[in-house]
């Protein structure tokens, strides 16, 4: 009898010990519990590069201990404005945008200044997501996914000869895509080629541009356009029936049917993010994060 008592005694005691100064109740940092959100303006394989290449860095340093949410747009800016505010409100600890429609929508809605990182946005500056001196705004980085505009050109310059037609098809009211079509349209111009551009507003509306398009041109060039990526596969499936090559800014297109790209890998620019995602989960400022610039290699078919 007196055994068993003393031995409840000895195990009550051990159980008070490990509770009152148990690792998990002394004031060490934890990840547990922290999440990242993260959200990209439509799903096509590019953008789904970009964000693998984020969460497997995010996932190799933190294994479980950090969540993962991820929301698309389906294409719809409304629809990215609602994920922003919904995100933001859940206080999350970093907020990550691929592209630059989402990273605008987040930015936007930002009030609480959490920690944001943005990937696969061509124009940071015309996007307002950083100074225009280039210097970060408060507790945003990311990595920029701009081309080589004058590579671009010398593509064009080894497949076609000056005077030929150069067909984009793109939608201006998506800032990265504009800033984009506007220099490499100067830049052609200026190396001798004519230039025709088409606007598609949504996807319901790439077909119909592609086939109005493609017939009066001798080449296509694809900028980093959300809406036409998304799409992309009527772009090609039309410009194969004419025999007419597309060059683009992207190099999941190239393995569709494209003929060449200048661009970033994508999932080493989410790569880049990730790592940016995880200093800062660290406790790092993001504005102390210098924002990237994906370098760009040649992919071809």
């Amino acid at each position: 009898m007196y055994t068993k008592i003393i031995l409840f005694i000895v195990t009550a005691l051990g159980i008070s010990i490990y509770l009152n100064y148990s690792p998990k109740n002394d004031n060490t940092p934890t990840h547990k519990n922290k999440v990242v959100a993260i959200t990209q303006i439509a799903p096509h394989s590019s953008l789904d590069r970009i964000r693998k290449g984020i969460e497997d860095e995010i996932i190799k340093e933190f294994g479980d201990k950090v969540k993962i949410e991820f929301q698309s747009a389906q294409g719809n800016q409304a629809l990215a404005s609602q994920i922003a505010q919904n995100f933001i409100g859940k206080n999350v600890e970093v907020l990550v945008a691929i592209t630059t429609p989402s990273a605008q929508a987040m930015h936007a809605a930002n009030s609480l200044h959490i920690p944001m990182v943005f990937a696969g946005v061509t124009d940071p500056k015309a996007a307002k997501l950083v100074e225009e001196s280039g210097a970060n705004k408060a507790n945003i980085t990311g990595v920029c996914d701009s081309p080589d505009i004058s590579k671009q050109v010398e593509l064009i310059q080894e497949f076609l000869p000056k005077n030929s037609k150069i067909g984009f098809i793109y939608n201006p009211g998506e800032t990265n895509s504009h800033v984009h079509v506007e220099r490499l349209e100067e830049k052609l111009q200026k190396a001798g080629f004519v230039v025709i551009k088409t606007p598609a507003y949504s996807t319901g509306d790439v077909l119909q541009a592609a086939q109005g398009t493609i017939p009066n041109v001798n080449a296509i060039m694809l900028t980093n356009d959300n809406t036409v990526i998304s799409a992309v596969d009527a772009v090609i499936q039309t410009a194969h029936q004419h025999s007419i090559p597309i060059f683009c800014s992207d190099p999941e297109s190239v393995k569709r049917g494209a003929k060449a790209a200048i661009a970033p890998d994508q999932y080493e620019m989410g790569h880049e993010a990730g790592k940016m995602v995880v200093r800062i989960l660290k406790g790092e400022k993001g504005h102390h994060i210098p924002v990237l610039h994906a370098p760009t290699s040649r992919f071809t078919s």
